[in-house]
């Protein structure tokens, strides 16, 4: 009994001087930066002086077993799990090292924001089965990008086609303004959020595509539209206009032909006469007809006269 409790005695005074003598690891990272993104590699290298290496080296994070291997240098890649503190230690004959120093990792996982379209007039979503929305050359418009509260800060940049616009984040938000469309700016549009952290420039995937298509102004075909729309109501009504003419002048000279009855007051007791303009005008003619009659009559009369006057001084010449 007294020979084990020596042999206990003298193990535990060498493990205590084994653990003494080994030296307290450090940990490194590599790269350097400790703000990462997910899907970053981090490199974590457990250093330790100690003339002969190790058996296994363990990682740590927040006081919990990441990894256990031989080799110095441990490997991760970042998700957003992957926030929080590490350090590590080492297994030397048995023995485990104290624990390093501590790395603090930060993951900045940025949302993907999101886009939309405005515009108080002069668009439409696309006709006949077509994606997209479409706006009429020289109209406003404005897009939108904005996104979830994460960080303070930022700006957000407009993509469309191969060119980058940016603005500075306001309440989480820009607006990209275009006073008048072109068919330059017709388009795919998308954005992302960029912001800064401990020194590091961190850019979220992009949103969905938003396609824009710049359209010619409609005014003119619409008036060449109105114009031919109101020459075709014109045609009927002018066709009825000169037939409804050519049918007064009808009536007109039609009502001038027929003469109406005039009323005579009576003035024999017999009843009221009633003549014609037409009457008038056959008594007229025949008037005229009995004096031409009178005058034939009376050249003859005289012509007869002259032969009897001749006659008759022949006859006296001849006794």
């Amino acid at each position: 009994m007294p020979r084990l409790c020596l042999t206990f005695i003298i193990a535990s005074f060498l493990n205590s001087s084994l653990m003494a003598d080994l030296q307290i690891p450090t940990l490194t990272l590599n790269p350097l930066y400790s703000v990462v993104q997910p899907g970053e590699v981090l490199q974590f290298r457990c250093i330790t002086n100690q003339t002969e290496t190790p058996s296994d080296f363990t990682l740590y994070k927040n006081n919990s077993i990441i990894k256990t291997q031989s080799a110095v240098e441990i490997t991760l890649t970042a998700d957003a799990s992957s926030q929080g503190l590490y350090n590590c230690d080492y297994i030397f004959r048995s023995s485990r090292s104290s624990r390093s120093n501590f790395i603090n990792i930060t993951v900045v996982n940025l949302q993907q924001p999101d886009i939309s379209f405005r515009a108080d007039k002069g668009w439409f979503h696309g006709l006949w089965g077509s994606h997209g929305l479409e706006v009429i050359k020289g109209y406003a418009f404005s897009i939108n990008c904005f996104t979830k509260p994460q960080y303070p800060g930022g700006s957000f940049n407009l993509l469309f086609n191969g060119f980058t616009k940016k603005q500075t984040n306001f309440n989480h938000s820009a607006i990209f303004q275009f006073p008048e469309a072109e068919f330059d700016h017709q388009g795919n549009y998308s954005c992302t959020y960029e912001v800064s952290v401990s020194s590091r420039n961190f850019t979220s995937t992009a949103t969905e595509l938003l396609v824009i298509t710049v359209k010619a102004s409609p005014v003119p075909y619409i008036a060449v539209g109105l114009a031919a729309g109101f020459l075709l109501l014109l045609v009927p009504v002018i066709i009825c206009f000169v037939k409804m003419q050519k049918r007064q002048k009808l009536q007109v000279n039609s009502s001038k032909k027929y003469k109406p009855t005039v009323q005579l007051p009576d003035v024999t007791g017999a009843g009221d006469i009633y003549e014609t303009p037409q009457a008038d005008d056959e008594t007229d003619e025949e008037a005229d007809y009995e004096n031409t009659k009178d005058v034939f009559q009376q050249k003859d009369d005289s012509g007869d006269s002259d032969n009897d006057y001749i006659n008759v001084d022949v006859c006296d010449l001849q006794i």
